[in-house]
């Protein structure tokens, strides 16, 4: 079973980022502070998704294990998919982190790609979080 969390995104005050916020529900009622993660070892997989109210669309996502070679390939790239979502696997036989990049335009016209700055995603939690929960953070 998959770990989601929910992000919501502006243009930065630079014009060239993502300024995001993670929300443990779709409607962004319940922040998650912080943007480093932890999700239950057996999860085998974590989606970001976009919240109803983002103001910037969630178009794709990057993400690689820390300590790892630098590459980009269709291994650690994904699109988002029609429900505004990415998802890449998790190890579930040990601990691992990865970073992760998330890419967003703006909802009319791809003028911009707006990056995130890097969520870090460890499979080390005991249980899923929960909605309204903090403590996965």
């Amino acid at each position: 079973m998959s770990a989601t969390f929910y992000v919501s995104a502006t243009v930065g005050p630079d014009g060239n980022f993502a300024n995001c916020s993670y929300y443990s529900d779709k409607d962004g009622n319940f922040p998650l502070p912080g943007s480093a993660f932890s999700i239950p070892k057996d999860s085998g997989a974590c989606v970001f998704e976009e919240t109803t109210n983002s103001p910037l669309a969630l178009i794709g996502a990057t993400f690689s294990n820390l300590g790892g070679t630098p590459v980009m390939n269709s291994g650690n790239f994904c699109p988002a998919n029609a429900s505004k979502a990415i998802e890449f696997t998790m190890p579930t036989a040990y601990v691992s982190t990865k970073g992760v990049v998330l890419l967003f335009s703006n909802r009319d016209v791809v003028d911009n790609i707006y990056p995130s700055s890097d969520p870090q995603i460890t499979n080390d939690a005991a249980s899923p979080p929960t909605q309204g929960a903090v403590a996965t953070a």
